[in-house]
Formats: structure tokens, sequence, C-alpha cells
């Protein structure tokens, strides 16, 4: 249980000892670099900054701030959403929503968008799909106290689901939520594939170890099949996802080695490839991958094996066979030994494409120290050629 509420901000250092049975992995391949990533960045603003610090203050209710997703919305405004409470996985946390109406300058007064009363609204997730936009979240909790009757049901894994909302008038009203799947977590926003299905990236931990998969819908939302089994011996969770030009899905993997992990799917979810590691660094932490409109590929990710920091962004243009060397979008000094605060983070971003094919990345800024605690959401405008 404490392993997996930490998983947003803490490493994990012990390496899973059973593999499962659709576990299978590739020596490791190294992607030659493409010409060099030509990146500038328009504008950056900040969309939520924490009213508090002090984790143990009763009166803290939006000090940590994390793991944001982002979303262009059907009338060409942003919207922001992420998770928000004294600190993370307090039976207080819920979900804040911003929204901008020019291409990232600034961003509204953050509103409580979703909270369930006595358990912590975790990792909004979207889909763009025309007219509708899917929202989802992972709800559930993990402190025992204060004491519930039955805590087999109401406190671990099996309290949590994913859920889903939607808004077919550009986000100004939403359905009301309803469960999508149990035992599953979502992170990353879905997509929807040129074919009309709805993929979104799952997770599961079972036995401790991490498994990957798609959440799928054939009919428009009206129904929905989780499908997972991916796994490596490094953990794979907090997937992210992108339609190929050909047709394929690449899923991007969350590990514990410091590299980043892929694998693919050419029946449109139904099925993956076996995972593949690249000779790409990563900490361990939430990446993004997307889709640009003019068919390359975006990933953004924290460019160290051990550190969340710096963010970077990177490009490929042949499927992701090759990436362009990695452009620094933002960075924070770690702290030195001995200091009160013992990590700083710039981490789990999110991606979204305006009209003009500059993009908008969100990503949170987290200080952890035993006394002070606090996330703010920050955000910037890219233009990539």
């Amino acid at each position: 249980m404490k392993r997996q509420v930490l998983r947003h901000f803490l490493p994990k250092f012990l390496l899973t000892a059973l593999l499962f049975p659709t576990v299978l992995i590739q020596a490791q391949s190294a992607p030659k670099s493409q010409p060099a990533l030509s990146v500038r960045v328009v504008s950056r603003a900040m969309v939520y900054a924490h009213p508090s610090a002090d984790p143990y203050d009763p009166n803290n209710r939006y000090g940590f701030n994390h793991a944001p997703s982002v979303v262009l919305l059907p009338d060409s405004r942003l919207m922001a959403t992420w998770f928000s409470g004294p600190y993370e996985a307090s039976v207080n946390q819920l979900i804040l929503a911003s929204y901008s109406s020019d291409q990232g300058k600034t961003w509204s007064a953050a509103e409580i968008f979703q909270d369930f009363p006595r358990k912590s609204d975790f990792d909004p997730a979207f889909i763009a799909d025309g007219k509708r936009t899917w929202f989802f979240f992972s709800a559930g909790r993990w402190n025992r106290w204060p004491a519930v009757k039955e805590e087999s049901k109401l406190v671990g894994m099996d309290s949590y689901s994913t859920y889903f909302r939607y808004s077919d008038d550009a986000g100004r009203t939403w359905s009301s939520p309803e469960a999508a799947t149990e035992k599953h977590f979502c992170r990353s926003n879905g997509i929807k594939l040129s074919t009309g299905e709805l993929l979104l990236p799952i997770y599961e931990t079972i036995d401790g170890n991490d498994r990957s998969g798609v959440l799928k819908s054939t009919d428009d939302g009206k129904s929905w099949k989780a499908i997972g089994g991916i796994g490596t011996d490094a953990d794979a969770d907090e997937p992210t996802i992108a339609e190929l030009n050909s047709g394929a899905v690449m899923m991007i993997l969350r590990t514990h080695d410091g590299f980043i992990w892929r694998t693919l799917s050419h029946d449109k979810g139904n099925s993956w490839s076996t995972p593949e590691k690249l000779d790409i660094a990563a900490a361990n932490t939430s990446h993004n991958l997307f889709h640009l409109k003019d068919g390359r590929l975006l990933l953004t990710n924290n460019e160290s094996r051990h550190r969340r920091t710096p963010l970077t962004l990177r490009v490929s243009a042949d499927e992701g066979n090759t990436w362009s060397d990695a452009f620094k979008l933002t960075e924070v000094t770690i702290p030195p030994e001995g200091d009160p605060i013992w990590d700083r983070q710039v981490s789990y971003p999110s991606v979204a494409q305006l009209a003009d094919g500059s993009v908008i990345v969100v990503w949170s800024e987290i200080i952890l120290g035993d006394d002070e605690q606090y996330g703010d959401i920050r955000s910037a405008r890219v233009s990539v050629q």
C-alpha cells in the first residue's frame, strides 16, 4: 500500500523477484540521433501556485498539487486538471481545474472539479473525442485513519476504481462520474484512434508487480474493456500512448531501471509486443508521448536515470526508431546533503497541441521536506520545428 501511495515522488529501489508469463524482455536498443531539435519557448506561466506548504497544518487544503493533465477543448480553450491536497493521498485530496483562453499565457482561478468525500481523487486524464471531451480519474483510499468498519473494502488496492465523466459543450457542463474499471489506475491522456476506437492508458499492481495496459472502447464510450499484462523486470506503470502514422500504437512505460521502455500494438490495443528498452535515460516517473499534427512524435520526460530533473523534449520523425537530442525545458537544483528540503523535482508532464502547431506542456514542480511540502503547476507554450 505504502509503495503505491508514494509512487509519484519516491523511486523504487528493489527489482521485482518474479516475472509473469506475459513478461518477456529484449536486449537494449540504441536509437541513433536525428538532427538537432529546434525549439522556441513562446511563453511560460504559473497555472496554480500553492497557498500553503505545511502538510501538518489543518487549514492546508491545497498545498500539494501534482500530476496535471491538459486538453484542448472544442472551443479552443485549454483545460488543465491536477490533484490537490495537504499531502499526497490525503482523504481530503481532490481534483482542481483551470482554463486558459489565450493559448496558455494566463490561467483562470482554480476551481474544485472532482471530489469524492473521504477518498483520494487521483491522476486526471483526458481523451479529446471531437465535440466530446472525456475526463478520467482514479479514486480510492490508502489512509486507514479515521478507522472504517469495512477496511478490506474501503481501504487499499481494492478500494480504487477508475472513473469517467464527459462534456459535450466544451467543458461547461459534465456528466456524473461512472466507474469504468476496478483496481486499475490512470495517469496520462488517452487517444481516439484514426479508426474511431478510444484508448486510455492504465496500469494495475498485482502481488507487488506493476503491469500496464489500456482501457478500450469500441462503441463510442458506451462500454469499456481493460486489456493488460504488459510488464518488465523493472515494473511497468503509468503508461503513455500515441498512434503512429502506420496505425500502430506505441506505449512508453514508467520503469525503475533508469531507461525508457516501449511496446507496440498492431491491432488497436488488443495485444502488445515484448517491451523493449531504449538507450534514453529516464527517471522513475511519469513520461509523456504525443503525436504531433505533422506526424512526428514528441517525447517529454526527465532525462536522468535517478532524478526528476531536468524535464526535456525529444522528437522522432520515423515512428520512434530514432530521436533528436534532448531540449531542456526546465530544471531545478538538487538539494545539498543535509538540507531540510530533501527533494526538488519538475515532473509529470502532459501535452496538448494548439491550432497553430505549437504545443502546451504542463508539469508539476515539487518541493519535499519533513516540515515543508508543496507543489505548483506550471506550463509553457513551445514551438517545435
